[in-house]
């Protein structure tokens, strides 16, 4: 009986293919077999291409004569020891006689299309191939793509852009770093560059040289309180025409002066109605933005989390899309998946049934055929979903894709905008407030009209407040008028959700959807790519994180100094690059063409690199003042501003170090320099501590103090004398805690910090012959044994929250299970419980 042969991406995926289609299968070592098909998997990339040296043994060492490497030719060997057994294995099957034809069902994409051709290229097979397009893994739709199999010719063009992009990637990347390393860096210090990492790296480079660079400016404001003859209060700022800044302190007085507790008057007073549209749907960047803003999530963990949604759940279509609409086909669907939606939580049911109680669904802003490639934009998928199996994080980027999901078909959300001007003392003040009089979308995320309180708020402009009903001509009183002494602020660092969408827009700034939608197709990398180049260059020493924030590194700084403004470093030009990748996706352009011109940049790189040295890489550090101790410079360094006596630890010099953060504050440069003109010695920078409030713990006795990451009891001394144990983290669940914010919950007695665990042990440990105590820690219950990653211990342990429970373990129970030798609960609770075995016995 002759047979198809499915290739799948990953084994989840394989699995998932056999419990869709209508055959029994049953598994036959790698594979799954029925009647009609044999299903196999990859594991993602089993093949890469081949280092320089298996093209000529010269190329092993790195010399600059030998550049540029340009194969006529490129050659692919598997990535490693396992890859090379999967392969064979997909070898084997391919080479089957019984196997006539074959199924590309790789992730439907460059990448998955490229997985899939380079395991049929290695096989040297010519038996014809068909392609399944998944764009959700529900069992309907993968039965869909296999009854509607598309010809292999069809999607030449998404394999000739993914060729073209990893060739593309790897002439430019290999030539420039080799080129690069040799002539400014060394085999110790390697200089990595690529087509995509370096203009990012750029991106922030350039506006951290831009922070640096700054000086600020002084400006002063005046800000007035008014007060009606019924005692309602507002507050306004001082504005002439459109300048609400005064360039010296003398005037910004005089006009406090003159304004201040005298009567006033209400000039005007101007009422508009406005209206904002819901977002649109969501792309993967524009997720990963906003998962980044709301819930400090990075772009890798964002698309970890989708993707789990995707294949793992399959509550979601696929993440990896670049459009932001819906194809004309699944209009049908919709009102379907708003119906799942509603019923998959409490929250989703009055948004789900206003979109299901519509006489027809507004699709303009939703349904667009042209501006969808090869996936539409990521929505729920069209069947029930089960949100007791997610993650955490998997649930929050549920919550957000279903929430978009039904606002998109709510109406506009309706305010009444108010600006007030008053007079007082012969200067005008402006006042402004905004009510939400109609929540429309924002019904999907549970505001409701008159709630709109979490106000935004140009520091300048003043913040949007309940305004009293006030009329023109109506006479108030200025009650006071004070003076603001202010400075100019540098660009802000970018964050992961700014970066992305600097990538997607090849570092233009463009705050409008609609704008940036018009010009995704010519941004750094593609959606699917853009977190693995920010997770590059932090691997690379090139930039890290500080919190929300990103910032190059002295290292990444060199790199761009040293490139200054060559054409690698533009994000213009590699945009341009994607954009013609995207034409040959398309059809529209050669791939010949596009791979003559990358070859020529790679030979111009590599020549510009010709009169380059070391000094190229040298670290500029900015020079603080003269050291204090010694005859050398304080200079600034990613940590600390210190001596340039400071060779190493073995060579610490006169060691004068005043480091950056003490306690919870950060020294500035500015400040560093008036403490090294002072001559102050480090060791007296104490943490200044601020008090929050008294310790709400009784009996307590301490004060609530603010730290580094806390704001924590006094009775605190450290790890072994943990005092009453009072503590609130400045950052929890994805929200950032204020010292506001602190002082609330302190005055409340409440805290975001989970219970303290229990210093007993839950009990020995049951693994035969370990001798280790089951402890209490905070996420599981865990043996003493353990000790890090790298030494595990037995082994033993016991998760707090396991996948399909539905709630903690709590103490009491978790000593059961450690007595019976059990890490999970039996029966219903989990499927697969664990009993102990004997060492010996754990391989069988």
């Amino acid at each position: 009986m002759p047979k198809t042969l499915i290739i799948t991406e990953k084994p989840s995926v394989a699995r998932d293919v056999t419990a869709a289609l209508p055959e029994a299968f049953r598994k036959k070592g790698d594979f799954y077999e029925s009647e009609h098909w044999v299903v196999g998997s990859a594991v993602g990339h089993l093949v890469e291409q081949v280092d320089p040296d298996e093209y000529d043994t010269r190329y092993k060492k790195w010399r600059f004569e030998d550049l540029p490497i340009l194969p006529e030719e490129f050659r692919y060997e598997a990535r490693d020891d396992r890859s090379q057994k999967q392969l064979a294995s997909l070898h084997a099957a391919i080479r089957r006689p019984d196997v006539e034809a074959l199924v590309n069902a790789c992730d439907a994409g460059r990448e998955g299309e490229l997985i899939f051709k380079l395991i049929t290229q290695t096989s040297g097979t010519t038996k014809p191939v068909r392609r399944a397009w998944f764009s959700s893994m529900t069992q309907r739709a993968i039965r869909e793509a296999v009854e509607r199999l598309r010809d292999d010719g069809e999607l030449r063009p998404l394999e000739d852009a993914a060729r073209s992009r990893s060739e593309a990637d790897w002439l430019v990347g290999m030539n420039a770093t080799r080129a690069a390393t040799t002539k400014a860096g060394s085999l110790r210090s390697i200089v990595s560059l690529g087509r995509v990492q370096t203009p990012t790296l750029a991106l922030i480079a350039r506006r951290d040289m831009e922070i640096a660079a700054f000086v600020p400016e002084d400006y002063w404001q005046v800000r007035a309180a008014f007060a009606t003859a019924a005692e309602e209060r507002y507050t306004g700022v001082w504005q002439r025409g459109s300048q609400n800044r005064i360039p010296n302190a003398q005037e910004a007085e005089r006009i406090a002066a003159v304004a201040g507790g005298v009567e006033a008057t209400v000039v005007s007073v101007e009422r508009k109605p406005l209206e904002e549209q819901a977002p649109m749907l969501y792309d993967l960047t524009t997720l990963q933005r906003e998962a980044n803003s709301r819930f400090g999530f990075t772009a890798k963990r964002t698309l970890a989390a989708a993707q789990g949604c995707y294949d793992r759940h399959k509550v979601l279509t696929y993440p990896r899309t670049n459009s932001r609409f819906l194809s004309s086909d699944l209009i049908p669907t919709l009102r379907s998946v708003a119906g799942y939606v509603g019923g998959a939580a409490p929250e989703y049911a009055k948004p789900a049934a206003y979109v299901q109680g519509l006489d027809s669904l507004p699709l303009g802003r939703v349904v667009d055929d042209a501006k969808v490639g090869d996936h539409h934009a990521i929505v729920p998928t069209d069947e029930r979903p089960d949100l007791s199996a997610l993650s955490a994080d998997e649930r929050r980027i549920y919550d957000m894709v279903a929430r978009r999901f039904l606002a998109v078909f709510h109406p506009p959300a309706r305010f009444e905008q108010t600006v007030v001007w008053t007079e007082a003392g012969g200067e005008r003040f402006r006042s402004r407030g905004k009510v939400l009089i109609d929540a429309g979308w924002r019904a999907a995320y549970g505001e409701v009209a008159e709630s709109d309180k979490e106000r935004k708020a140009d520091d300048d402009e003043g913040a949007e407040q309940d305004l009293p009903r006030l009329e023109d001509g109506q006479r108030v009183r200025c009650t006071a008028a004070e003076v603001q002494a202010k400075q100019t602020k540098p660009p802000a660092r970018f964050s992961e959700s700014s970066l992305l969408r600097a990538m997607e827009t090849a570092g233009k700034l463009v705050d409008d959807d609609l704008a940036a939608e018009a010009m995704k197709e010519s941004g750094l990398g593609t959606p699917a790519t853009r977190a693995a180049t920010i997770e590059r260059l932090i691997d690379a020493g090139y930039i890290e994180r500080e919190g929300r924030q990103l910032k190059a590194t002295d290292k990444g700084l060199a790199v761009i100094r040293m490139l200054g403004d060559h054409d690698l470093t533009q994000p213009a030009l590699t945009g341009s690059w994607e954009q013609r990748l995207a034409r040959i996706e398309a059809g529209e352009e050669s791939r010949e063409a596009f791979m003559r011109d990358i070859a020529r940049f790679t030979e111009t790189t590599v020549a510009w690199f010709a009169d380059k040295d070391r000094s190229a890489m040298r670290v500029e550090r900015r020079v603080i003042g003269p050291c204090p101790n010694c005859d050398g410079e304080i200079l600034e360094r990613p940590k600390s501003y210190s001596c340039s006596s400071w060779r190493s630890k073995k060579e610490p010099g006169c060691g004068y170090t005043i480091w950056k953060q003490v306690g919870a504050r950060t020294i500035t440069p500015e400040e560093a320099e008036q403490l090294v003109r002072d001559k102050v010695d480090p060791a007296t920078l104490a943490a200044e501590r601020t008090v929050v409030g008294p310790c709400p713990t009784p009996g307590c006795g301490g004060e609530i103090v603010e730290r580094a990451k806390s704001y924590g009891c006094t009775s605190w001394k450290s790890r072994t004398e943990t005092g009453c144990g009072y503590v609130i983290w400045k950052r929890a669940g994805g929200k950032d805690v204020t010292f506001e914010d602190a002082q609330a919950m302190v005055a409340e007695g409440r805290t975001n910090a989970g219970p303290a665990t229990s210093a007993e042990p839950v009990g020995p440990c049951p693994t035969p012959g370990c001798g280790g105590q089951i402890v209490e820690r905070g996420k599981s219950y865990g043996c003493t044994s353990w000790k890090s990653k790298k030494q595990t211990g037995c082994g033993f342990v016991i998760w707090k929250r396991q996948r399909g429970l539905g709630r903690d373990i709590e103490r009491d129970e978790a000593a059961r299970l450690v007595a019976a030798g059990l890490s999970a609960p039996p029966k219903d609770a989990e499927p697969a419980v664990v009993a102990v075995a004997p060492a010996g016995d754990a391989a069988a």
